[in-house]
């Protein structure tokens, strides 16, 4: 019995790892340039930042994803787009709300909680004609205790791990968007009878 457990789990194993390298083999069909982060003017820029970071690591990690065209001008770039068959994007961060909020300790706690919320807007637009190509939205919110003595450090951790939530959720909608087909457009004629 454990033997037939043992096998079974080293295949299920195996059909992991075989995915997984399927999927990193995975030809790239975008290419992003972040071109700004956007916010209020009471966000830190540490913040923006961080934001800027996540979003580059998030669309890092998916291999359809391409952002290793360093190119001298726009021209340049439309070529090497052209070349190696990538739709390019620009793509910004608007981050809407960004609330940080101490907290009383959990009952039995000693430590405050620090409430972090973020909701932020990705909008990528088309290179080089500038056409809105999609957008996602993404909203996270983080509670975490922090002491006194680390309250900085406990800060920018709590803040960075609701950034790279609400970023994850709105690339996710992002590509969902790029992946669906755009509805077919009415020709103006009407659909044939049916013959009885």
């Amino acid at each position: 019995m454990k033997g037939s457990l043992f096998a079974t789990s080293l295949l299920a194993a195996a059909a992991a790892v075989a995915a997984a390298s399927t999927v990193h083999a995975a030809e790239p069909k975008y290419f992003f340039q972040i071109k700004e982060v956007t916010a209020g003017p009471d966000v830190d820029p540490a913040v923006k930042t961080a934001a800027a970071d996540a979003l580059k690591a998030e669309l890092a990690s998916r291999p359809e994803w391409a952002s290793d065209i360093q190119a001298s001008d726009q021209t340049a770039l439309v070529a090497e787009l052209t070349k190696r068959k990538l739709r390019g994007f620009d793509v910004k961060v608007r981050i809407e709300t960004f609330n940080q909020e101490m907290k009383d300790p959990r009952p039995g706690g000693r430590l405050k909680q620090l409430a972090v919320n973020v909701k932020l807007v990705i909008i990528g637009a088309t290179i080089p004609d500038a056409k809105l190509a999609f957008e996602g939205i993404g909203e996270a919110g983080v509670e975490a205790e922090v002491s006194e003595k680390r309250m900085a450090a406990d800060s920018a951790m709590a803040s960075k791990a609701a950034m790279k939530s609400a970023v994850k959720q709105a690339v996710e909608q992002a590509v969902e968007k790029l992946g669906a087909k755009p509805a077919a457009a009415p020709t103006g004629k009407k659909p044939a009878k049916k013959k009885t």
